[in-house]
């Protein structure tokens, strides 16, 4: 078995986070007096650092935090429970760990947040290890939650795949030499999963252990 690690994105990847992140993103802009983009312009930005985000959404450096911290207020209570499991991960994740496979979770979402989504849809039993972002911004970018994962489990980078629906995972998974899977139902666009590393492409929970072997 090459990829005894499995990694795991949240938002997009296990969970449809969609109304949520995107009232939250409303909640935060509308908090510093920014510009409101549609909605349909606010999804393409799930995934990365809210500090990314908010920068890409042309909030000023100065305000990012007050943003952030606005758009947590929501998120904490609200923002969090709008959201919804995708169909097929519970089964995906019970065979992954029937295979014998060690799943962590690598996200940008701060770590106590991604606790809560995993016990909310009663999939936390499935994952070793948790790495997520963290208060004191040392730990923000893809590149870092993985590299903390990897460091926490002393694994061959070799050995591990990363799953996620944005170019950041697929980037940062290279970044630290580690193969990955790019799925479908994601944020991303299709034009985002050709870059080096990527083993295969799924449509649906079910290929993913099909792309493992």
């Amino acid at each position: 078995m090459k990829h005894r690690f499995v990694f795991f994105d949240l938002d997009g990847t296990l969970t449809d986070s969609e109304v949520g992140i995107v009232n939250c993103l409303e909640y935060g802009l509308q908090a510093v007096g920014a510009q409101i983009p549609d909605r349909s312009e606010l999804r393409k930005h799930i995934g990365p650092s809210l500090y990314d985000v908010f920068a890409a959404l042309g909030v000023p450096k100065q305000l990012h935090d007050d943003a952030i911290a606005s758009y947590r207020e929501r998120f904490t209570d609200v923002g969090i429970y709008e959201n919804k499991l995708i169909d097929g991960v519970p089964e995906m994740l019970e065979a992954l760990k029937l295979q014998g496979r060690t799943l962590s979770l690598a996200t940008s979402k701060l770590e106590t947040f991604s606790q809560r989504v995993l016990e909310h849809f009663k999939i936390d039993q499935y994952f070793s290890f948790i790495s997520g972002a963290i208060l004191d911004n040392s730990r923000l970018h893809k590149p870092e939650v993985i590299t903390h994962a990897i460091n926490h489990f002393e694994a061959d980078p070799n050995c591990i795949a990363m799953i996620g629906d944005r170019i950041d995972d697929l980037k940062g998974a290279h970044i630290c030499g580690v193969d990955s899977i790019a799925v479908t139902w994601g944020f991303g666009d299709p034009t985002e999963f050709n870059h080096p590393g990527v083993i295969g492409i799924a449509d649906h929970p079910s290929e993913i252990m099909e792309l493992l072997k």
